[in-house]
């Protein structure tokens, strides 16, 4: 009895860690808030799946959504190594409510929480100088 109990507590064990291993996401999100111009509020706030990078020659795609549901698509990329500089760029295109808008902010170093840039809402040439931060996602509007 007691060994017929101790596998059928080591399956249950074994299947529970397994449901947790599948429902953990595969990789973390990564969020940033612009502030200047128009941006304030919901119309800061960018997520992106994955991580940016912080090592040389890197490039990564960007996905994700823009002031809660809207898409947001772009790229960061990092310096070519050897080159001396030390940041992660990030470009990115969006639409909120079928506007359009773009933003490109560098972090430096490439680890750095609080960046800046310029970005537009709207009307091409009404750029904004903005200052981006990472924040923690559960900000999310």
């Amino acid at each position: 009895m007691k060994t017929f109990m101790f596998k059928t507590s080591a399956i249950a064990a074994g299947s529970l860690a397994l449901f947790a291993a599948s429902a953990a996401p595969a990789s973390a999100d990564v969020c940033v808030r612009l502030n200047g111009g128009s941006f304030s509020g919901d119309i800061g706030f960018f997520r992106f799946k994955g991580e940016l990078p912080t090592e040389p020659n890197q490039v990564v795609s960007l996905a994700g959504r823009a002031a809660g549901l809207s898409p947001a698509w772009g790229v960061a990329v990092t310096p070519k190594a050897g080159s001396g500089q030390n940041y992660v760029e990030l470009g990115v295109s969006f639409f909120i409510d079928g506007v359009q808008g773009q933003f490109d902010v560098a972090f430096s170093p490439a680890t750095s929480k609080k960046g800046e840039g310029s970005a537009s809402f709207g009307e091409y040439g009404l750029g904004d100088s903005v200052k981006a931060k990472i924040v923690p996602c559960s900000d999310e509007p």
